[in-house]
């Protein structure tokens, strides 16, 4: 939310929120992964401040990509993020399902199931609780998830302004995924762009996600505003505290 490392970011918005996401990276391209100093530091945060964390997983590379060694990178940095992250005791561990395009063949479809299924196995071999451990919705239809999701007992990660930008049914995917799901991204979406304040986004429609989060019944894992900037953070919140009063 700041242009500045972890630790900072951490400091500032400790108190102020019941859950902070971590999105880690650590590979050649891109590294911010904590040392296990800072990982001490936000750990002893967390416990004073009384809040979680939630731990996204790297998105530079795909776990359903046909590559072996492609996957087998992104494993690895999995596990990194995994072991370093540990004393953190993250409520959640956000998964993209990447490697397939929305308009792949079926027979495509199904070796990158194969190749999903396979990572998922490998990172709950890491210690990963299943229920820990949230698929997020992209691109692609979910419901090419839905085998791995519940053969191996994950949990969901809903990010509605993805399903917006879409142009998927928001409301009908709440009521089929709210009961699996751990976390919920809230951010704005308008014009292609995504990723933006609540207050950009379409009113009417921010309220009719926010009256099924309410329920009943109403939902209570995470709800974390993925926005990347304190001015879309603030009128976010500003936006929320409206809608849930009115």
């Amino acid at each position: 939310m700041y242009p500045a490392d972890v630790l900072p970011n951490v400091e500032r918005l400790a108190g102020y929120t019941q859950d902070i996401e971590l999105i880690l990276f650590q590979s050649p391209d891109a590294a911010n992964l904590p040392s296990p100093e800072v990982i001490e530091k936000l750990d002893h945060l967390r416990r004073v401040h009384n809040f979680t964390f939630t731990i996204h997983f790297p998105i530079d590379r795909q776990l359903g990509h046909p590559d072996r060694q492609h996957r087998a990178e992104l494993l690895a940095q999995i596990a990194t993020i995994v072991k370093r992250v540990q004393p953190l005791d993250p409520f959640a561990y956000i998964l993209h399902p990447e490697g397939i395009a929305p308009d792949a063949a079926p027979d495509a479809i199904t070796a990158w199931q194969h190749h999903l299924a396979d990572g998922v196995a490998r990172i709950v071999d890491l210690g990963v609780a299943p229920k820990r451990l949230a698929m997020e919705n992209l691109k692609h239809p979910f419901d090419w998830c839905a085998p791995i999701v519940e053969s191996a007992g994950l949990s969901v990660c809903i990010d509605i302004g993805h399903l917006w930008l879409n142009d998927t049914n928001a409301a009908a995917h709440l009521r089929r995924w709210l009961p699996r799901a751990r976390v919920v991204h809230l951010h704005g979406e308008r014009d292609g762009r995504d990723h933006i304040s609540l207050a950009a986004a379409d009113q009417e429609r921010l309220a009719l996600i926010l009256q099924e989060l309410k329920g009943p019944p109403s939902f209570t894992g995470v709800v974390t505003l993925e926005v990347f900037s304190f001015a879309d953070t603030a009128s976010s919140i500003e936006t929320l505290q409206r809608l849930i009063i009115k």
